[in-house]
Formats: C-alpha cells, structure tokens, sequence
C-alpha cells in the first residue's frame, strides 16, 4: 500500500493544483492510469477539495492511497458539518457534487473527526470509465439526521478501515 499525504490552503488555486498533484502522484506510483481515468481521479479530487473551499476554508488536507487498483482520496478539513445532497435546479451553480462523486467512484463517504470532518472517495483502476448516466442503487443510501451516508457491508469495512485508518492526532488545530 502507497499513502502521501500533503496540506493546502482551501484556495481556487490550490484546488487546481492539488487535483494535479493527485493525479501526479498516483501516476508516479506506476499505476496504470489512462487519461479517461486521470480526468475520472482529478474530477473526483476536485469535488472533495471544493467542498472543503466552500464550507470549511482555511488549510486542507489530503490523504491519497494506492492499495493495488484502488485509490482512496481523502480531504480532511475544519467543518464539523457532513456533506447532505441537495436538489440543484437545472440553473444552479452547485449543488450537484454528491451526485457527481456517486457516478465516478466505488464508494465515498464523510465522517466527523475531532477537529472537523474528512470526506473520501475510492476509485477502482480496473473499472471501465462509464459515460451512461447510472443512479447508485437506493438500498446504499441511508438518511441519519439529514446527512446521506454509504452503508457497508462487513467487508467493506474491513477494507475501509485498512485503507483510512484513523487519522493521528493534529500537530496544531486548523480551525479559526
């Protein structure tokens, strides 16, 4: 398993940046990554980094781990509050970002942490990029307290708990 792990300030330019630097950096590993799944993992980077840019500011972190073909993106931030879908209109500028992540990744999901939240997605190298428009099935999707989360099944948690094991405890608090 590979894990690199780096800090931001939540900035529209750093957001660009750390998206590429994600992508980099699995490449670097010598993960076979086309170029459909290079714009799949930055589109996925880039809606968790824009979530901690809108919601929580201040310094981002990232978590990226390889574990054979899987990819888990990892942005921890500030905010104590879980993402909770939202019902965009056709106009809307956001709104849409659960869905997005829904139809790119394996699995995604948020937690609260000690000092604010860390929302990730895993992405599976072996799958096919898909471009019909697919729903995930509705038995994955729980309602607890406004909040959507991912069930899992025992396995899963055991592969998640490998793959994001609990974060150490900050040097210093990132909240304001």
């Amino acid at each position: 398993m590979l894990r690199s792990r780096f800090t931001v300030e939540a900035t529209p330019a750093t957001v660009r940046a750390a998206r590429r630097r994600i992508a980099a950096t699995v490449r670097s590993w010598g993960a076979p990554l086309s170029e459909e799944q290079r714009v799949r993992l930055e589109l996925v980077a880039s809606e968790l980094l824009t979530n901690g840019l809108l919601h929580a500011g201040g310094r981002l972190a990232v978590d990226i781990v390889l574990d054979e073909h899987l990819v888990v993106v990892e942005v921890s931030d500030g905010n104590p509050s879980l993402p909770r879908r939202r019902r965009a209109g056709p106009d809307a500028e956001g709104g849409r970002g659960l869905t997005v992540l829904d139809g790119l990744c394996l699995l995604r999901g948020a937690e609260a942490t000690e000092t604010g939240k860390r929302c990730f997605a895993v992405l599976d190298l072996n799958a096919p990029v898909r471009y019909e428009e697919e729903a995930p099935p509705g038995a994955l999707v729980a309602e607890d307290a406004g909040h959507e989360r991912w069930s899992l099944t025992p396995a899963g948690g055991r592969l998640l708990g490998a793959l994001l094991p609990a974060p150490e405890p900050p040097a210093r608090s990132w909240t304001s």
